[in-house]
């Protein structure tokens, strides 16, 4: 209906005039209803916002979970591929400890003395020195070779003073050096 109609509907018949408050109410009305519709159209873009804005904060918080889901999943990779490790190389190295223990035991049966010599005499053809070939070596109580001797061992063992010691084990140095 247009306007026309409307005011013709509201016409008083036997007066010039229409009602001046029905007319005035119908453009009121039709003044709320368009300022309604653009409060509903503004309200719906405004709702729109919202959403768009929801869904892009939704997306969001949904990338930032994935992302540390991932990243506790690399954590967790990372720390069963270290233990691997860790226990491949306890395995090496219990292996190796016992080939220490093996090798340890076999040289400590090879240490005899006569066992050593009988190889010395039967694969190396080695034989015992003449008495001509053994020479003997005269080792001062007190030289540059004693070691780990407190200083009161020191002193008590020999009686001569510190210039003679030194003398001595300079001499003894350069006789044993020929």
């Amino acid at each position: 209906m247009s306007k026309r109609d409307k005011l013709r509907q509201q016409y008083q018949y036997g007066s010039s005039a229409p009602k001046f408050d029905d007319v005035h109410k119908v453009l009121i009305r039709e003044d709320e209803k368009e300022l309604l519709n653009y409060n509903l159209k503004k309200e719906k873009v405004q709702r729109a916002k919202k959403t768009v804005s929801y869904k892009l904060r939704l997306v969001g918080n949904v990338l930032i979970l994935f992302a540390g889901c991932l990243f506790i999943m690399l954590q967790y990779a990372s720390i069963t591929f270290n233990q691997k490790e860790i226990k491949k190389l306890k395995t090496e190295l219990k292996d190796i400890q016992n080939e220490n223990m093996l090798l340890k035991s076999e040289i400590a049966e090879t240490i005899n003395l006569t066992y050593i010599k009988e190889c010395a005499i039967e694969r190396l053809g080695m034989m015992e020195p003449a008495a001509h070939q053994i020479i003997y070596i005269d080792i001062p109580k007190v030289s540059y070779t004693a070691y780990n001797q407190n200083e009161k061992d020191y002193r008590n063992q020999s009686n001569s003073s510190d210039e003679e010691v030194v003398a001595a084990s300079f001499f003894d140095f350069f006789k044993l050096k020929r």
